[in-house]
């Protein structure tokens, strides 16, 4: 959703340079939303991760001691730890979906589409 509102924007406000065809616009829309949609929601993902692994809840327990627990034994900069990887997951993440999405969408709803 986040990169179709970008790639929408994007093909309405630049429609001579990046906004010129759909795929460039979907790909500049990547570039500009898998940053933000990633760095707002890797703490939480951290977060989870770590509760998950930690199956009997010795160190950690609910979202608010885990967060708390996490700042202070590893500081607030690991609720970003792997945030490369999940940027890169993100951005293949925007460009397929909303390819697949713009593509499948019209045949697969095409009352939809007239």
């Amino acid at each position: 959703m986040c990169g179709a509102v970008t790639r929408e924007a994007i093909r309405k406000n630049f429609p001579d340079s990046i906004g010129k065809t759909e795929d460039s616009a979907r790909f500049a829309a990547a570039c500009v939303a898998g940053p933000i949609c990633g760095f707002a929601s890797h703490p939480p993902d951290t977060l989870k991760t770590c509760m998950q692994g930690d199956i009997e809840k010795v160190t950690y327990g609910n979202l608010s001691q885990t967060f708390k627990t996490v700042v202070a034994t590893k500081g607030a900069p690991f609720l970003w730890a792997g945030f490369p990887w999940r940027l890169f997951r993100q951005f293949c993440a925007i460009m397929l979906f909303d390819k697949i999405a713009s593509e499948a969408a019209p045949r697969i709803f095409p009352h939809a589409f007239k």
